[in-house]
């Protein structure tokens, strides 16, 4: 039969530890003092990836087609950097959002 490792002292958790959570967010924080500042996507999305250490991906189409990604730890800093890269929706017209008689 398989030999027992003795993992007393060890705990298992999904998720992740006070420490861990700060040195994500300073990664994070890197990466949005790289950013550049201005919107030079037209479209972005966001992909999770189970399993990987930061499992969110920003995925931002730019102009000529090209496509690149920026890994994030929660799906909410993927969508605000897609926010802080990419043009607002224009306003949408409701002159026709009325039902018909």
């Amino acid at each position: 039969m398989g030999r027992r490792e003795d993992v007393k002292g060890r705990n298992f958790s999904i998720f992740r530890s006070a420490g861990e959570e700060a040195e994500i967010s300073a990664s994070n924080a890197r990466q949005r003092e790289d950013e550049g500042g201005h919107m030079s996507c037209t479209a972005g999305r966001v992909v999770s990836t189970l399993g990987a250490e930061m499992p969110f991906k920003a995925v931002m189409t730019r102009e000529d087609g090209t496509t690149f990604e920026v890994s994030f730890s929660t799906m909410g800093e993927a969508e605000a950097f897609i926010r802080r890269n990419t043009p607002s929706p224009p306003a949408r017209s409701t002159t026709y959002d009325s039902e018909s008689r």
